[in-house]
């Protein structure tokens, strides 16, 4: 059994709930995608991200969301076959954390343990 002082112990050292008001989605002609950047404090590298939308506007998607450096999500957005005009959606971000982030990928287990 895992002991310690922290409150949670394993691979999971935190899941954070993150609600973010107003994201800009891009102007996108039609099967097209594009990359934005959004500032959150506290995001690093390697966690994981998942989200999402609160009313999503017509014709587009949030394809994929990642950390790509410390306090920064990168977003990649996507249109469907009619394109997107800019709008703002609110969006519920989940972060969690590993226990060995600061090792990088190398740290993160290989298997359920």
């Amino acid at each position: 059994m895992p002991v310690g002082s922290r409150i949670q112990i394993g691979n999971e050292v935190f899941d954070q709930m993150i609600y973010v008001a107003s994201v800009a989605t891009p102007n996108l002609a039609s099967s097209a995608s594009a990359t934005a950047t959004l500032t959150v404090n506290g995001v690093l590298p390697n966690d994981l991200v998942s989200w999402n939308l609160q009313n999503p506007p017509a014709h587009i998607a949030l394809d994929n969301v990642y950390v790509s450096s410390a306090n920064t999500l990168t977003l990649l957005w996507a249109a469907d076959t009619t394109g997107a005009s800019p709008s703002t959606v609110n969006i519920i971000f989940s972060v969690t954390r590993c226990e060995n982030a600061a090792f990088g990928t190398a740290g993160f287990p290989s298997s359920i343990v």
